[in-house]
């Protein structure tokens, strides 16, 4: 066998046990994670399995990457939909492409921001990239702000000074932007997780029936008008 086929059936080996853990996660849950029940599903031997991944927290830190990473990228995609000087259109792009996302990937967004997986210690280099998610959301209400579109009561608000010294010590430590749009960053970060957490675990739509995308356009809205970004 050559180097490229022993390679190539490598990755694939790699992709299959993700996929068969996702399906895992999405059957019994992320605390239910079991590296031997993925053997046994793939016709594989548990030793053979911790070739690839040396435990399971390994292979927890593999699907988190994975999945930041798609959901980042979901979120660049939905911001760069609108042009550079639409603020507006690019902040409801990125929201949306938020909830859609989780939607469409309910498995990986409770992976991400549901309850931790027991015992599981947060790997380092996950880090950098959970913060890249952050940072587009950072990044569109910065641009926006350095445009002169943020307005309003979002403009004008006044932050505690003890919140203004977290802030800048996290833009010391590398976070762009001055402290009032970090505050404005995690407070729409807030508003829109939790819409999107209620419609994922089914709390909102006994109210709202077959209405739900309109309830998301009208919040997404809301929070447009907030940051001033709607003419």
């Amino acid at each position: 066998m050559t180097m490229a086929r022993r390679e190539r059936l490598r990755l694939e080996t790699i992709e299959e046990i993700k996929d068969t853990a996702w399906k895992q996660i999405g059957e019994q849950g992320a605390a239910s994670l079991s590296l031997r029940a993925i053997a046994r599903q793939m016709g594989m031997t548990a030793p053979g399995l911790y070739r690839y991944y040396k435990d399971r927290d390994a292979l927890v830190t593999a699907l988190l990457m994975d999945a930041f990473s798609s959901f980042t990228t979901s979120l660049e995609a939905g911001r760069d939909s609108c042009a550079l000087d639409d603020h507006a259109g690019r902040f409801r792009g990125m929201c949306r492409a938020y909830f859609q996302w989780a939607m469409e990937n309910p498995q990986r967004y409770v992976l991400l921001f549901g309850t931790p997986v027991q015992g599981y210690l947060f790997a380092e280099e996950v880090g950098p990239v959970a913060q890249r998610s952050f940072l587009v959301l950072q990044g569109v209400i910065g641009e926006a702000f350095v445009a002169g579109k943020i307005k309003g009561e979002a403009a004008a608000l006044k932050l505690p000074t003890s919140l203004k010294v977290q802030y800048e010590a996290l833009r010391k430590m590398g976070m762009p932007y001055t402290p009032l749009v970090t505050h404005l960053a995690l407070s729409t970060w807030n508003a829109i997780h939790g819409l999107t957490s209620l419609f994922l675990y089914g709390y909102s739509q006994s109210f709202l029936g077959s209405q739900v995308d309109r309830f998301v356009e009208s919040e997404i809205e809301r929070l447009t008008m907030f940051l001033g970004l709607k003419e």
